[in-house]
């Protein structure tokens, strides 16, 4: 069934998640250069580098910002996968742990949470805040893409989830067909994924959300350093589908009793949630992108740099700024 919800801003849990709430782990120290993980030594890579460092600016009061609207998501994609007291959960593209260093607690003693992630270095950070918690016991960790999934087995999980992943696969029919292939008979997904389609590109007078009338010259250039940015299929992957390509994803790889809830919010607000103006431009929007502040930069001359900025930043300061953001919530079943 495909439903669109109304405007939800703040969803609140339609109950109350099991065990107490899961603190994430602080960002990597340094993770610019060699992360060193425990005892294993882990190249950096473009994952790593934006989800520890560049998407908050090297900032903690950022990073704790973001990690607050993400647990509200996080919550909501772990009730939506029904009860997990002893399941086997698999958290595709499990990034610094958001999903599944929570869910630890929820599949209990008996259960498994096994950490799927293309890079290295996350996996290994993962790795090592659940050893931080003394949980290795009911955690297994795995180096794989979302659309390959060939090293779990057929049939051997209950639940798949994932949190903005989906989002940067290209091939997303392979992606659906994978996660079907793992689950038992009777496995539910449970999937979150922005639905960028329906809400970008921003307004010219716009910037992440911000009123920047009367520079809109610039804005544009800036933009257009973000697109260039973007490598061959990245904005395919990331702009050419929508909440219904979801659906029709989902059905076509053996998926049934498929509920989708898409939410369109338009409110006060930035896009990047930024809590000082600094950490606005130390901060990039995905993994391709650069900075909000190195884009600027190879974008505008230096006189321009100056007018753009400080637009920026009387924008900023005076809060004008609109959110626009468009997401899906996807549950599905794999057949008896």
């Amino acid at each position: 069934m495909l439903t669109k919800a109304p405007s939800q801003t703040g969803w609140v849990p339609r109950r109350t998640l099991p065990g107490p709430k899961q603190a994430l782990p602080p960002p990597a120290p340094d993770v610019q250069s060699v992360a060193i993980l425990g005892r294993v030594a882990v190249e950096s890579d473009l994952w790593s580098r934006w989800l520890l460092d560049r998407r908050d600016a090297r900032d903690a009061a950022q990073r704790g910002v973001t990690i607050e609207h993400l647990s509200h998501v996080r919550d909501r994609v772990l009730e939506a996968a029904g009860s997990l007291d002893g399941a086997t959960l698999l958290d595709v593209g499990c990034g610094d742990g958001l999903i599944g260093l929570r869910a630890l607690d929820l599949v209990g003693p008996d259960g498994t949470v096994i950490f799927a992630d293309i890079s290295d270095a996350l996996i290994e950070h993962c790795r090592e805040a659940v050893r931080a918690r003394g949980a290795l016991d009911g955690a297994r960790f795995v180096l794989a893409g979302a659309e390959d999934l060939a090293r779990i087995p057929a049939a051997s999980v209950d639940v798949v989830t994932t949190r903005s992943v989906l989002i940067y696969v290209e091939d997303k029919a392979r992606a659906f067909s994978a996660m079907h292939r793992v689950l038992r008979p009777g496995g539910r997904i449970s999937l979150f994924e922005p639905i960028n389609r329906l809400m970008f590109p921003e307004p010219d007078d716009r910037f992440g959300g911000y009123d920047v009338t009367g520079a809109t010259d610039l804005a544009a250039k800036v933009k257009a350093v973000f697109a260039r940015s973007e490598p061959p299929g990245a904005v395919a992957a990331m702009m050419g589908f929508d909440d219904r390509d979801l659906v029709r994803l989902a059905e076509e790889a053996g998926f049934e009793r498929i509920h989708l809830e898409c939410h369109i919010d338009v409110e006060p607000g930035s896009l990047m949630r930024s809590v000082t103006l600094d950490a606005l431009l130390g901060s990039a929007p995905n993994p391709n992108a650069p900075t909000v502040g190195e884009a600027i930069t190879a974008a505008l001359s230096e006189p321009e740099r100056q007018r753009f900025v400080a637009g920026l930043e009387q924008a900023f300061t005076e809060d004008r700024a609109v959110r626009r953001m468009a997401v899906a919530y996807v549950v599905a079943c794999k057949r008896r």
